[in-house]
């Protein structure tokens, strides 16, 4: 599936990649192209820098879904061939705070009021939804349950955190039931009704030690905690259970594509490297594999190829260098001269990073689609410089 087509019809883009490569803004600018598309998109991030936010055109992120204003981009043409045409869908983003999005959860599934402040008083759960290794994983799934099954949107894109930590969504669903229905949950929580057989009977009984040892360790005090937060997840569970395995299903859905983001350099391809090698371990697919910033324009034609070369400042200072003793034709070869030489240095880092690029991709199959983002002359600060590099990926694909 191309981008053009997982912007157009998907509904659900997972970006992974090391940091420090532009995941959060590529994933960003997929979802503007496919606002621009007709469609309506949400994109979920756990760990934006402050200038995606500006980007945005927002005063920031947080884990309230806010409505990106595209009013910048109405000068801009909606895109045509990826199936809306007429530039009216919208695009939402949020970041992933872990204690603000665990408490939001807590409040849309507790049954009454007084359930949902003892959770969220109970410093079991505090420590739990805050500090967990793997929180940020728990509560992106809950987000991403509930985007995908009650937010109404064409189009998720959700920005993993980087590196190694990404693959933990796709573990999230089986760690949560698994612990959710395992015997330490039931270890330390009274039986509804007397147990029936002699094993579990004793199974009650060293329930019943442990909890006595426990409670001479810890106190008192926060053994209640523990039981009471135990208590309270557990009457959760079938619920917990249900959207656990929801969320596995929507990962794995045909209409789901995992698009690896990397730079052309050594230190990012390996790093890569491992996700890609972990997806296919897992028999995830990989849709797409983009290469963001990986090379330099260099053909004359090129619109913006002197800028990227040799900034106009720089022109100018390598004129003046020269002196007034030169001819200014003298003076213009001179540059011209420069100009071919840095033509030639960007050449060769090009091919420098296609070998990165290919040795990356090899083990891929011919499906899966090649995307090179040239560098660009400036960040992207703003929704028309998201814009550009969305036009730039949907432009890059080498099939």
């Amino acid at each position: 599936m191309s981008l053009e087509a997982l912007v157009g019809r998907g509904a659900l883009v997972v970006c992974v990649g090391p940091g420090g490569v532009g995941k959060t803004t590529v994933s960003a600018a997929l979802g503007l192209a496919a606002a621009r598309a007709g469609r309506k998109a949400l994109v979920l991030t756990i760990d934006p820098a402050r200038r995606l936010a500006d980007a945005l055109g927002l005063d920031g992120l947080d884990d309230t879904i806010a409505r990106v204003p595209l009013e910048q981009l109405e000068q801009l043409e909606p895109l045509d061939p990826l199936g809306g045409g007429t530039g009216s869908g919208s695009l939402w983003a949020a970041m992933v705070d872990t204690g603000k999005s665990y408490d939001a959860l807590i409040a849309r599934i507790a049954p009454d009021e007084e359930t949902r402040a003892r959770v969220l008083a109970n410093r079991v759960y505090q420590a739990v939804s805050r500090s967990l290794s793997r929180s940020h994983a728990y509560v992106a799934m809950e987000r991403l349950y509930d985007a995908m099954e009650h937010g109404g949107y064409d189009l998720v894109v959700l920005d993993t955190p980087p590196a190694r930590n990404a693959l933990e969504i796709l573990d999230a669903p089986g760690h949560l039931a698994r612990f959710l229905d395992g015997r330490i949950v039931g270890w330390f929580l009274p039986s509804a009704s007397k147990p029936a057989g002699l094993g579990a009977r004793l199974l009650a009984k060293g329930g019943q030690v442990a909890t006595q040892l426990l409670g001479r360790i810890t106190g008192q005090t926060l053994l209640d905690e523990i039981v009471g937060f135990l208590t309270v997840f557990a009457s959760l569970r079938d619920g917990f259970i249900a959207r656990a395995e929801r969320v596995g299903e929507i990962l794995r859905a045909p209409d789901t594509a995992f698009v690896l983001v990397s730079a052309a350099s050594p230190s990012s391809a390996d790093d890569a490297a491992w996700l890609r090698d972990d997806l296919l371990r897992r028999r995830v697919p990989v849709h797409a594999v983009v290469f963001n910033q990986s090379f330099t324009p260099v053909e004359p034609e090129a619109p913006h190829v002197l800028r990227m070369t040799l900034p106009p400042a720089d022109v100018r200072a390598q004129v003046e260098a020269l002196g007034p003793a030169l001819e200014p034709t003298e003076a213009l070869h001179a540059v011209a001269e420069r100009m071919r030489a840095l033509r030639q240095e960007a050449a060769a880092e090009n091919r420098r990073c296609q070998r990165i690029v290919d040795g990356l991709t090899a083990e891929l199959p011919d499906e899966c689609h090649r995307v090179r983002v040239p560098r660009l002359d400036e960040e992207v600060r703003d929704l028309p410089g998201l814009a550009r590099l969305a036009d730039l990926l949907l432009a890059g694909a080498q099939g």
